[in-house]
């Protein structure tokens, strides 16, 4: 059956062919409308590489054009981007502002390792506090000097937090990052299926349905112990094991030769009364959904390296006319 619904997915998803790139940009901000002065650009682009190759905080480009070559602004940028190989190999550190100057539209695309740095909130903020007032006024250089200027701060700040917090990273926190990368991962697998083959899309979706019937049985088995755990304390005080259970009376149970020859029948009356197998198959569940989503993660990240680093994060605004 999962195979079935695989191969009608991968049938029914076709691509449709898809507008031309431009070529890659030849400069960190890459004029290509006219927008600002040549000394201007050639003086970020320096800014720029500086930044990208030497600072190595984040790899930033700029690109203006002088008309969006595609109605979806979001699908064009995140294919430019990914097709240009915006951002160093491994760190995913890609950062790239787009600006279509005859849409007056603004799309910061932000790749996938600075996405816990800027988010699609702070992408959107950082636009409109920064590019739209200057841009809405015709200051258009220093719309792009401020915007600079804050991504800057953001970057720093945030590569600040993340040493102070890289020596207290425990089992919680490595859970919860997980997590919280989960939506980046999906969004790499549905990258990889939009410019997969038929093939490649059946093999996706296949993944997918398994991993998603897999999730279900371990989401099963996770209510099965919410009950078990609700009314693990009235169990615990009316247990009838632990209620007659003398100190003399467990202590020979534990004592070595007992032990060696069979488990001490104290420990497994308590644990069936306290329902503890169905609380310790749900731990287990929920350490195997971390690990495979941790496996999706890292998989993803392997399976897009051909594709591009980019797959949507960030924000799309416009500035009012002057």
């Amino acid at each position: 059956m999962v195979v079935t619904l695989a191969i009608l997915v991968s049938i029914a998803w076709e691509r449709h062919p898809a507008v031309p790139l431009p070529p890659a940009p030849a400069h960190y901000l890459d004029d290509r409308a006219g927008l600002v002065s040549a000394g201007f650009a050639a003086a970020k682009n320096q800014y720029l590489e500086y930044l990208s190759q030497t600072a190595r905080i984040a790899h930033v480009n700029i690109v203006i054009l002088p008309r969006a070559p595609a109605p979806d602004l979001e699908a064009f940028v995140v294919r430019a981007a990914t097709a240009w190989k915006i951002g160093a190999g491994g760190v995913d550190n890609g950062l790239a502002l787009f600006i279509f100057r005859e849409e007056r539209a603004l799309r910061l695309e932000v790749g996938y390792g600075l996405e816990s740095s800027i988010t699609d909130a702070q992408a959107s903020r950082l636009l409109a506090e920064t590019v739209v007032p200057a841009f809405a006024r015709g200051a258009f250089e220093a719309g792009i000097e401020d915007f600079l200027s804050a991504v800057n701060k953001t970057l720093e700040s945030s590569e600040a937090a993340n040493r102070r917090a890289a020596h207290s990273v425990g089992l919680i926190e490595f859970a919860g990052n997980v997590l919280r990368h989960a939506p980046g991962a999906g969004r790499k697998v549905w990258q990889a299926f939009l410019e997969a083959d038929r093939a490649g899309r059946f093999l996706i979706s296949l993944s997918a349905m398994v991993l998603g019937v897999l999730a279900l049985y371990a989401a099963a088995i996770v209510a099965r112990a919410v009950p078990a755990v609700a009314l693990l304390p009235w169990r615990l005080y009316t247990s009838p094991t632990l209620r007659g259970a003398t100190a003399a009376g467990v202590a020979r149970q534990f004592s070595p030769r007992s032990f060696l020859q069979r488990p001490p029948p104290f420990v497994l009356s308590v644990f069936n009364e306290l329902r503890m197998g169905a609380i310790a198959n749900a731990a287990y569940a929920l350490a195997a959904l971390v690990v495979g989503a941790a496996l999706l993660f890292a998989g993803a990240g392997l399976f897009m390296d051909g594709l591009g680093k980019f797959g949507g994060a960030g924000a799309t605004v416009s500035w009012p006319a002057a």
